[in-house]
């Protein structure tokens, strides 16, 4: 997503990682501020503290994705079936949409759609392009499940048919009748 980078997006990379160091350690804003002023870096209070909220807006996202993971891994543990291939599809989903919808402040603070540049166009297109054919995939796969079922069911009571059959004093030639009109299976 193409956006104009802030004065604290163009400070040296040593300089943001400095005031992200001073945030974990629980600084104040007015404590950054006082150390960079320190450093001889020129930098606004309103500005700084965009990028101190933009930080804790992204950790927090970052603790939530890692906390979802982990409910998930207790909940599914190792299993690959169908749910959790659905429910990666559809957090994927999510993903896209909150991309397409997001907001961003400018250097006012005032809340402006985020635009995107053509890479950026062309990537969500291509993720949605890869979601769709995730979500044909699970679906064929799910239809092949159903069939496969489906013919292990008939089996087993074609099986118990025959038994069935045979316990009656049917012949085979009669069993075998019922079994290919009724359940559509021949022996």
């Amino acid at each position: 997503m193409a956006r104009q980078p802030s004065s604290v997006d163009k400070l040296p990379e040593e300089i943001r990682a400095q005031i992200g160091k001073l945030r974990v350690q629980g600084r104040t804003i007015d404590e950054i501020l006082s150390h960079l002023q320190a450093m001889d870096v020129e930098i606004s209070r309103s500005a700084l503290g965009r990028h101190v909220k933009g930080l804790a807006a992204l950790r927090e996202r970052m603790e939530h994705s890692r906390n979802m993971a982990l409910a998930l891994v207790d909940r599914f543990g190792d299993q690959t079936d169908n749910r959790l291939q659905r429910l990666n599809l559809e957090l994927m989903h999510s993903v896209v949409m909150q991309t397409i919808t997001a907001t961003a402040d400018d250097e006012d603070g005032e809340p402006r759609p985020v635009t995107f540049c053509p890479e950026d166009a062309m990537f969500l297109a291509r993720a949605l392009k890869e979601l769709a054919t995730a979500a044909k995939t699970d679906s064929d796969r799910l239809i092949i499940v159903k069939r496969e079922t489906r013919a292990e069911a008939l089996r087993e009571a074609a099986g118990a048919a025959r038994d069935a059959a045979g316990e009656a004093g049917l012949s085979d030639k009669t069993a075998d009748f019922i079994m290919k009109k009724v359940l559509g299976v021949g022996q």
